[in-house]
């Protein structure tokens, strides 16, 4: 993400949300620092990862900067989502502390963005639903509905799954075709042409969903891509972004499917599901294929060394 921001500070023209994207950079430059030492200290291999040969901050804009800081905002809650399932599994005192540290400055960081993202004009309100005068029981089994046309009103948890993914998918949409514009790989560029494909579709089918609820829909993002055609990154870095980014997809939607009853929804989720792996899967394909990807360490191996 260093690069990234790196691209994005560079680029922002208004002060708010340059300042913005610099206390991100800030805070990730320590937090890289601090996890190299960690690794350092117990004689573990630092990943590569990506170096300022992987950005050029002097190419042209390529994105509003509305759009950056929304894009920035999907990333801070991803890195929410991976910060807090890391701190249950970690042990030692000194790791702890760190995800800690971390998760406070990157809530800080998410209240900063949705506070300047509605100070802009450009955050748009989730759908409302009146405030029930009652507590009510499911009845009977229709409540479930059926893949037919037969089901009951979206109820809030499904309403706020479907709208935050179609929110996530806009913007991640246009983060997209900004990479399929300047990327130089033919290999590459049928790749994310083809994910643009599969997100239009996964667009259409939750604004089909909120249509059909009368609910409003998130705003979309594909006019604030400009139309430069010179790269600010490294073929290596958007290949990967596009890769975390589907992994993001992958995890929120397992997430959605566990809090969706109705059936014509579960059934949506776990397609969008079964199609963004696979799509996921290729993309590593071709991360592997160009020496890019770099290895989870192994457990041993104890049936080769017994041979």
């Amino acid at each position: 993400m260093k690069c990234i921001l790196q691209y994005f500070v560079a680029k922002a023209q208004d002060p708010e949300i340059k300042a913005m994207m610099n206390d991100a950079l800030n805070i990730i430059l320590p937090q890289q620092s601090t996890i190299t030492t960690l690794f350092n200290s117990v004689g573990f291999p630092v990943p590569h990862g990506f170096t300022d040969e992987d950005v050029k901050i002097n190419a042209k804009r390529l994105y509003s900067d509305s759009l950056m800081l929304s894009f920035h905002r999907a990333i801070i809650r991803f890195r929410l989502v991976q910060l807090a399932h890391a701190l249950p599994l970690a042990t030692r005192p000194d790791v702890r502390d760190f995800f800690n540290d971390a998760l406070v400055q990157e809530q800080n960081l998410l209240n900063k963005a949705e506070d300047l993202l509605t100070k802009k004009g450009i955050n748009v309100r989730p759908p409302y639903t009146p405030v029930p005068d009652r507590v009510k029981y499911i009845a009977d089994n229709s409540w479930y509905g059926n893949l037919f046309g037969s089901e009951r009103p979206i109820n809030i948890l499904e309403l706020t799954q479907v709208f935050k993914r179609l929110e996530n998918k806009l913007v991640e949409n246009a983060i997209q075709l900004g990479f399929t514009q300047v990327v130089k790989d033919p290999k590459i560029k049928a790749y994310f042409s083809r994910g643009l494909n599969i997100f239009d579709k996964e667009i259409e089918k939750w604004s089909k969903v909120l249509n059909k609820e009368d609910m409003i829909l998130p705003m979309s993002w594909k006019s604030e891509v400009t139309d430069s055609s010179e790269s600010p990154f490294s073929d290596k870095l958007m290949l990967f972004r596009t890769v975390l980014n589907i992994a993001y997809s992958v995890y929120a939607n397992g997430f959605a499917l566990a809090n969706c009853n109705r059936t014509d929804l579960v059934t949506a989720f776990a397609k969008v599901e079964l199609n963004l792996s696979s799509y996921g899967k290729d993309g590593l394909d071709l991360m592997i294929a160009n020496g890019w990807m770099e290895e989870i360490p192994l457990a041993v191996d104890r049936k080769g060394l017994k041979h």
